[in-house]
């Protein structure tokens, strides 16, 4: 069991979500240079089970959810794992532990796109991936904020009648990424170019927010930068280019940046306390064990996962 060091919480794992980033650390990409342990995992939903003195705020046997970036003691496929205080926020109540381990690290993203890229009201949206655990919420929050004009891709008859059944969307209002004429069709759903364009794909996907946002628009992506080419169309267009990065705060070394982890999973939190939220969809693929990691995995580097996965504890 870990040691709880200055500055901590020792949380018992009750749940823990998976993302793309695990396999890519997993398979030696760029990520897995800053990771502290060899255990995998980002995503938690748990129990605080110690507290260091110098940490307020928090006590033994609180519920809790977090995204331990490369900060904690070890990844999250753990029975326990050690985090600074400032990326822990307790709970949603509404949601059960597996429900919220899959809120931490697309809960922010998706957050983080739309503050970024000046979503509102007002706003017309494109998101270029919208039935993955980001998209999801991308479209979640998106609505809370008041966009009615919303367009979302998907590439298969399953990712679509996910995003009809779960994220509420009209048939309509979604393109297949993979038909000719994509962007065509998207600009005539739209009535002409989006004010915001969010890219949660890369490559080709990419380029097709940056073809398809508006003059003095805003390109927010979670994969990329823009290659020279679609800087170009940026240019001509006055729009600007937001990259997200949901580690980006943990790269700091600044402990009262940190606190920005907290803060917006407190305010997701109070946001499906309120009923303002509905619970996301994550599925269970059991009990804690390398088998259902490898499962896991598998279905994350296939790009078949709808939504988010979970184990628990």
């Amino acid at each position: 069991m870990p040691g709880v060091c200055a500055g901590e919480v020792r949380i018992r794992v009750e749940a823990a979500a998976f993302n793309p980033v695990d396999w890519q650390v997993r398979a030696g990409r760029a990520e897995g240079r800053r990771a502290r342990s060899m255990i995998l995992g980002r995503d938690l939903s748990g129990t605080i089970d110690a507290v260091h003195e110098s940490v307020t705020g928090l006590s033994a046997g609180d519920a809790v959810y977090c995204n331990v970036c490369n900060l904690g003691s070890s990844g999250t496929y753990a029975e326990y794992v050690c985090v600074p205080a400032e990326l822990v926020a307790r709970k949603p109540a509404s949601l059960t532990h597996l429900q919220a381990a899959g809120v931490p690290v697309a809960g922010i993203t998706a957050s983080l796109a739309l503050e970024r890229a000046g979503a509102g009201s007002s706003t017309s949206v494109f998101v270029a991936g919208g039935s993955g655990g980001v998209g999801n919420f991308v479209i979640a929050l998106a609505r809370q904020l008041g966009v009615q004009d919303l367009v979302t891709t998907a590439g298969s008859a399953r990712s679509r009648a996910h995003l009809v059944a779960r994220c509420a969307m009209e048939e309509a209002r979604i393109v297949d990424y993979r038909a000719a004429g994509m962007v065509e069709r998207a600009l005539e759903i739209n009535g002409g170019p989006f004010d915001v364009t969010i890219d949660l794909v890369g490559g080709a996907m990419l380029s097709a927010c940056c073809a398809l946002v508006a003059v003095d628009g805003h390109v927010a992506s979670a994969t990329e930068a823009p290659s020279r080419d679609d800087f170009e169309v940026l240019f001509d267009r006055n729009a600007t280019f937001h990259p997200v990065g949901a580690n980006a705060y943990a790269l700091t070394g600044d402990r009262a940046v940190w606190r920005r982890y907290g803060e917006l999973l407190g305010r997701l939190a109070r946001r499906f306390d309120s009923g303002v939220l509905s619970p996301p969809h994550v599925a269970d693929l059991g009990r804690m064990s390398a088998d259902v990691v490898r499962r896991a995995h598998e279905m994350l580097e296939a790009n078949t996962v709808q939504g988010k996965l979970a184990m628990t504890r």
